[in-house]
Formats: C-alpha cells, structure tokens, sequence
C-alpha cells in the first residue's frame, strides 16, 4: 500500500487549524504523516496544533506559501505527498480516496478535488455549484492542463523530486499551485480532478470576486513564464476557451448578485425598525 504525507502550511490560523486537525484525527484511513509548516506564525496556532500528537511542525522562516508549501514537501517522506489548507476539513474518508485512487493508475501524478463551502449554509451547494465551477472556469480559460488546488491536492513524491529544484516560490510572481501542476504537465505526467475526493472550507478565506481575478491575474503570469521557459507551449485562443471564460464570469456573478439580493432584501426588510433604533440611540446618547 502506498503511504501518503499530509502536509499544511500556516500563517495564524489559530480560528481554522484546531477543526482541520480534527478532521484528520477522524479519518477512515489515518495519513502515514502529517506536517504542519510554521510560516512565522505570531498567534496561538502552534500551541493548538502541538495538541495534536500525530503532527510533525516544520518552521520555513521566508515568509510565503510557496516556501512554506516547498519546505513541507521537501520534509515529506511518504510515495503520496498530499497539500491542504488550514481552514480545509477533510472527508472522513479523504485519505483512503487518494491512496485508492494513486494504487489504481500508476499513470496518475496528481490529484485535486472539489471544495465545498460552509459559511452560508442555506446557500453552500449552490454556492459550490455555481461559484467554484465558475472561477475554476474562469481561470483557466485558455490553459491546457487541469490545474491542481492548493487547498486539496495529492502529487507523487516521485514527480515532486523531479520539479522542485524548478518551481517558484514567490507568491507576487504565481500561483503556486499552478506553477507545480505547469512542471508536472511539462514532464508529460497525468493530473487529473476527481469530484469526490472533497473538502469542506471556511468560507470567510474562501474564493471571491477580488480573488478570482486576482488569481486569474497570478494565471496568466505563470503561463506566461512557462511558455518563455519553453516548458508548455503558449495557449491558442479558441471558442472553448472564450465560452468557457465567459460562462465563468457569469457565474461568478451570478452567485456575487444572488448575495447582493438576499442583502437588500434583508435591508428592506428590517426598514421599519430603523426609525426606532435611531431613537433610541438618540435618548442614549443624550442620557450620556
């Protein structure tokens, strides 16, 4: 059976990390290793993670997810190296997905999944629907490789060896998931996604308009960077590839007014009681 590392860089997390953790502590199948990389946290978050005796915590003092990320990878020592964030809460039964998954195909490289979102509970699978399909279309629209998400994602520590010395760490210049899953495809290795093996993530840290084209931006940075490197050959624009950007934006949007709505409607809605807490907040103020 092949063996996998967990690892899960963090930089003051101590409101997501204790959960995280837990969702690995109930796993159907328990990770051969888990690491968390201590990217200089100032909070409470390794006290909590040191609670956890099944961790191993790694300090990557140059601060970045790309470093923190390359140092945890480095550190692993099992064939399967798998990649969350710290407000990810794993399937229970994650880890044996992957593992399966990686036995099953040794064609297989890398491995990213699906996430789901819980700070909106009524609204989550729609959320989920129609926001993540969106901004994974979004972003990659002209790019000819599945890209793998850093907050769920498995490699082969074999490719990994191979590509490390390469990637760039820098976060301002890509997106470094992105920037690993280009190396991979360059080698002519598989990635492929796979809509069950799924995470569950805070919503507050999770996508949104800002970031989708933010990181739409870090994109077509890192393309670019890898078409001058001669790694991949430069993206063809096609009808696909306009469709599929365009059907991104809308539903990014979409989902961004269907928020809005339910914010107006709200407003509206407590417009009667408005005049009321004004004058009370008037007769406090003049007691004062």
């Amino acid at each position: 059976m092949l063996t996998l590392s967990l690892v899960i860089p963090v930089f003051n997390e101590e409101n997501q990390i204790e959960s995280c953790l837990k969702s690995i502590e109930n796993q159907t199948v328990m990770p051969d290793e888990v690491i968390v990389v201590d990217n200089n946290c100032t909070d409470r978050t390794i006290e909590i993670v040191e609670k956890f005796k099944f961790v191993k915590v790694i300090k990557e003092s140059r601060q970045g997810r790309g470093y923190a990320r390359t140092a945890g990878f480095n550190e692993a020592k099992s064939d399967i190296i798998g990649r969350i964030d710290a407000d990810s809460r794993l399937s229970n039964n994650w880890v044996e997905h992957v593992k399966n998954k990686f036995e099953e195909d040794d064609s297989l490289t890398g491995l990213t999944g699906l996430g789901i979102t819980s700070f909106i509970p009524l609204i989550s699978s729609l959320k989920t629907t129609l926001f993540s399909r969106g901004y994974f279309w979004y972003v990659h629209a002209g790019f000819h490789t599945i890209t793998m998400w850093g907050a769920n994602m498995a490699v082969r520590r074999s490719a990994w060896n191979e590509i490390f010395e390469k990637v760039i760490n820098d976060d301002d210049k890509v997106h470094e998931d992105q920037d690993v899953s280009l190396w991979i495809a360059g080698t002519g290795k598989l990635i492929a996604q796979d809509n069950k093996m799924i995470i569950y993530a805070n919503g507050q840290s999770y996508i949104n308009l800002k970031k989708a084209f933010h990181y739409r931006s870090l994109y077509i940075n890192t393309k670019k960077i890898h078409s001058r490197n001669g790694n991949i050959p430069r993206a063809i624009p096609t009808k696909s590839n306009f469709l599929a950007k365009t059907l991104g934006i809308i539903m990014l949007y979409v989902i961004g007014g269907i928020i809005i709505a339910i914010g107006t409607v709200l407003q509206i809605a407590l417009l009667p009681f408005r005049p009321i807490r004004d004058l009370l907040g008037s007769k406090q103020k003049r007691a004062v």
